[in-house]
C-alpha cells in the first residue's frame, strides 16, 4: 500500500493539472472570440489560449496535453459554434501545434526563465512562428475539408489563424512564465512596487488615449512606457504592461475606435495586429537583453571579488615571515654579525648551529 501511494498521488496531480489546463484554456478563449470579416470567414485579433497552452506545457510538462485538447474542443463547440467533428479537428490542430512548439523549444535549449536573448528568439521562432503555423495549417485544413470554408480561402485562413495564435504566444506566454518566477524573486521594496503598479496604470491610460484618438501617429507614445518598464523591471514589469496594452488595443479594435475606425475591417485587423506584435516583440527582446546584461555584470563582479580574495591569500602565504620576525627582534638599525660569540660557544645565525670551542689561556710567565 505504501508503494502505491506515490503512484496514486502522481495520477491525482496529473488529473488536476489536466483539468486546470482545460478550464484555463476555455476561460482565456473568451477575450479572443472570433470576429466575422466579410465573406472570407472569421479572424482572431489575439488568441490568448494559444499562449496559455504553450505556457502550461512548458511549466507543467507534456502530461497536460489532454487538457489542451479538451479545452480546444469545448471552445470550438461552445464559443465558435462548430460541430463535434470540426471541433475534434480543431483540438487535434491545437494540440499538435503546441507539442511541435514544445519539442522545438526543448531542442533549441530554451529555458523558461527567459534570461537570455537566445531564449526570446527561440520563443518567437519555435513557438510563435513554427508551432503556431503547424496548428493553423491543420485547423484551416479541417475547415476546408468540412466545407465550412472554400478551398481558395485556405491560405488566407492559415495566415489569419497563425497571426492570432502567434500573438497569443508573444503576449501571454512570457507573462505566465514571469508569474511562475515571481515567487522565487526576493521581496522588492514598497517604492519599487508602487512604481511598477503606476507604470502599468500609465500604460493602460496612454494606450486608451492613443487607440481611441484620431489618427495612428499617437500609437508610438506607448513605446516609452514599455521601454521604461523593460529597463527598470525587465520582464517582471514589461510583461504585465504588454498584456495591458494588448487588451486595450483589442478592445478598441473591436469597437472600431480611433485608428481602427474605418469601413474596411481587414485594415483595422492588420493595424491592430501589427501594433500588438510590435510592442510585444520589442519589449520582450529589450527586457531579456537587459536581464542578460545584468547577469553578465554580476558574474564579472563576483569574479573580481574572488580574484581579490585569491591574491590576498597568496600574499599571506608567500610573505617572508622569518625576516619580519628578525627585524622585530633585533630592530632594523642593528648590524648583526653572522657569527656571534656567546660564552665559550659560537652560534652561526645563518645555520642556527652552535659549535663549542675550548677557551685557551695564555701561559703566565
Amino acid at each position: 500500500m505504501t508503494a502505491g501511494q506515490p503512484s496514486r498521488r502522481r495520477r491525482l496531480t496529473t488529473g488536476l493539472a489536466i483539468l486546470a489546463t482545460m478550464v484555463a484554456y476555455f476561460l482565456t478563449a473568451f477575450p479572443g472570440v472570433v470576429q466575422q470579416l466579410g465573406a472570407s470567414g472569421q479572424a482572431r485579433l489575439v488568441w490568448p489560449s494559444s499562449g496559455l497552452a504553450l505556457a502550461a506545457v512548458l511549466i507543467l510538462g507534456v502530461r497536460v496535453w489532454p487538457g489542451v485538447a479538451l479545452g480546444s474542443f469545448l471552445t470550438a463547440v461552445q464559443l465558435v459554434g462548430h460541430g463535434p467533428l470540426v471541433a475534434a479537428g480543431f483540438a487535434v490542430g491545437t494540440t499538435v501545434g503546441t507539442l511541435v512548439a514544445y519539442v522545438l523549444l526543448r531542442r533549441a535549449g530554451f529555458k523558461s526563465d527567459l534570461a537570455r536573448v537566445r531564449d526570446a528568439l527561440a520563443l518567437v521562432l519555435c513557438g510563435a512562428v513554427a508551432g503556431m503555423a503547424v496548428g493553423s495549417a491543420i485547423r484551416s485544413g479541417v475547415l476546408v475539408l468540412a466545407g465550412v470554408e472554400s478551398t481558395g480561402e485556405y491560405w488566407v485562413l492559415v495566415a489569419r489563424s497563425w497571426l492570432g495564435t502567434g500573438l497569443g504566444v508573444l503576449v501571454i506566454t512570457p507573462f505566465l512564465l514571469v508569474l511562475r518566477g515571481v515567487a522565487r524573486r526576493p521581496t522588492i521594496s514598497l517604492w519599487r512596487l508602487v512604481e511598477a503598479l503606476g507604470l502599468v496604470l500609465c500604460t493602460v491610460g496612454v494606450t486608451w488615449v492613443v487607440t481611441t484618438g484620431e489618427g495612428r501617429q499617437g500609437l508610438f507614445l506607448v513605446f516609452p512606457l514599455l521601454i521604461w518598464a523593460a529597463w527598470r523591471f525587465q520582464l517582471y514589469g514589461a510583461a504585465p504592461c504588454v498584456v495591458a496594452a494588448s487588451v486595450v488595443t483589442v478592445y478598441a479594435a473591436l469597437q472600431g475606435a480611433g485608428p481602427f475606425d474605418g469601413g474596411d475591417p481587414q485594415s483595422a485587423l492588420v493595424t491592430a495586429q501589427a501594433f500588438v506584435a510590435a510592442i510585444a516583440a520589442t519589449t520582450l527582446f529589450l527586457a531579456v537583453a537587459v536581464t542578460e546584461r545584468n547577469a553578465a555584470r554580476e558574474e564579472i563582479d563576483m569574479a573580481c571579488h574572488d580574484l581579490v580574495k585569491v591574491v590576498s591569500i597568496l600574499d599571506e602565504r608567500l610573505r617572508p615571515h622569518d625576516i619580519l620576525t628578525l627585524d622585530a627582534a633585533y630592530g632594523p638599525s642593528q648590524d648583526l654579525d653572522p657569527r656571534t660569540e656567546v660564552g665559550n660557544s659560537t652560534t652561526d645565525i645563518d645555520t642556527q648551529e652552535t659549535r663549542t670551542e675550548p677557551i685557551r689561556h695564555q701561559p703566565q710567565e
